[in-house]
């Protein structure tokens, strides 16, 4: 009997945790943030509550008895958009963001990139499982 992945699901939780906790810090920590990385504290607000709220949907996902492939590919369609936005932040922003600021959002498009594909990964297994079973 084969046992199916939960591949998918633990990225999922991962991700949704690792967003929650991030958004909460740029939310409970921007006035510091701010000074720290160069970035405007409006746009940590604005972030922070971003990804609380995508921490949601992406738990809400990940806790279904069936994890829906669609709302899967719109995760990770996601996580790509915040890869390519952390770069074109990096061109765009140079002058303005802090070294330090530099390596946070290179860190975190390198955490996110890594998600995005273990995620894609958990998905293929998911569909390769559902069609064996179906």
């Amino acid at each position: 009997m084969m046992v199916k992945s939960n591949l998918l699901r633990n990225t999922l939780l991962i991700n949704a945790g690792t967003s929650l906790l991030t958004g909460g810090a740029a939310l409970a920590f921007a006035d510091p943030l701010a000074r720290w990385t160069g970035m405007a504290e409006w746009i940590l607000y604005t972030l922070g509550v971003g990804l609380v709220l995508f921490a949601a949907d992406v738990a809400w996902t990940a806790t279904r008895k069936k994890i829906n492939p669609l709302f899967a590919k719109l995760i990770i369609a996601a996580d790509v958009a915040w890869v390519v936005g952390s770069g074109l932040s990096l061109l765009l922003f140079q002058n303005r963001l802090t070294v330090e600021g530099s390596w946070m959002v290179e860190l975190l498009a390198i955490a996110v990139a890594v998600l995005a594909a273990v995620q894609t990964v958990g998905l293929k297994r998911l569909a390769d499982h559902r069609a064996r079973t179906a």
